[in-house]
């Protein structure tokens, strides 16, 4: 039986790569960074290590934010609590600040 094919994205600011299920997809709209579980969303997208406070960074960021870094990086820092470090799926972390936990 032929393995599936298993897409490979790179974090924007760690440069590893990992699968695309590993990582945390975000979307530069006209409002700012928006978070995309799905992979979905039409835009320009980067993908982050969800459990890696370090990819959070604004420095690590600039590559692919630009000026808009530093905003990018709080809305990360915000979304992404150290309480939700363990989780590596990104549909779980978005799911669970949907519901407000």
């Amino acid at each position: 039986m032929p393995v599936k094919h298993v897409p490979q994205r790179m974090c924007v600011a760690c440069r590893a790569r990992r699968p695309k299920r590993e990582l945390l997809r975000i979307v530069l709209t006209e409002g700012g960074p928006v978070l995309d579980p799905s992979g979905r969303r039409p835009g320009r997208g980067a993908y982050v290590c969800p459990d890696n406070p370090e990819c959070w960074a604004e420095k690590k960021l600039r590559r692919f934010a630009g000026a808009g870094a530093g905003v990018l990086s709080r809305a990360l820092q915000t979304l992404l609590e150290p309480q939700d470090i363990g989780s590596t799926n990104p549909s779980d972390l978005t799911a669970q600040k949907a519901r407000g936990g």
